[in-house]
């Protein structure tokens, strides 16, 4: 499932990211996670509640995947543990900079949150707001190893050339390696408008 730039934005705010209908399976990675950040931290239970300001009866059912917790609740924890939030909701196999794909909600009628990627940012990031007219070429130098770009298509149909490659993006998201010469183009009769968000 595509996420559009808003709706992805809000996916991935602290304040969004772990409402309290969180499904079990994403509870689950959330206790392996907490549990795991602990021990590489040489805290008890008692010692995190305390660094946390979380309860230690919290913090044991958090532990056990037995309880929703409020995303401020999960923040709290993070910071204690020197990790960020996508360290404690990703599946604890998942490398950096990887689609983690991972449901951590599901509402009654049908809607759902879902946290797409997680990539490691060592200095900040911009973001480019873009509009292609029909034939437009833009060809990008490679970035250096370690870059990424971060696509958001509102309007029209987006090609990315990369790597010997093509896709073909419309009303969607897309996370790419931009270590490597790529190329945006539209070859539509319609104007493309995305943002493009460069990470390192």
């Amino acid at each position: 499932m595509a996420l559009g730039y808003k709706q992805y934005i809000a996916t991935h705010k602290i304040s969004n990211i772990l409402p309290s209908q969180a499904t079990p399976s994403f509870l689950t990675h959330v206790a392996t996670n907490v549990r795991e950040g602990r021990r590489r931290a040489k805290l008890s239970q008692k010692a995190l509640a305390e660094a946390s300001g979380v309860s230690l009866r919290m913090i044991g059912a958090v532990e056990s995947g037995s309880t929703s917790l409020s995303t401020a609740t999960l923040d709290r924890i993070a910071v204690a543990l020197d990790l960020t939030l996508s360290d404690l909701v990703a599946a604890p196999l998942n490398r950096k900079n990887a689609a983690i794909d991972r449901v951590g909600w599901e509402g009654d009628r049908g809607g759902v949150g879902v946290l797409r990627w997680s990539v490691d940012a060592k200095r900040e990031v911009e973001t480019w707001e873009w509009t292609l007219q029909p034939g437009d070429r833009y060809e990008a130098a490679a970035d250096p190893d370690g870059w990424h770009v971060m696509l958001f298509v509102l309007e029209g149909r987006l090609i990315l050339e990369i790597d010997g490659g093509r896709v073909e993006l419309s009303n969607t998201a897309h996370l790419f390696d931009s270590s490597k010469a790529h190329v945006f183009t539209n070859t539509g009769a319609s104007v493309v408008r995305f943002f493009r968000s460069t990470i390192w």
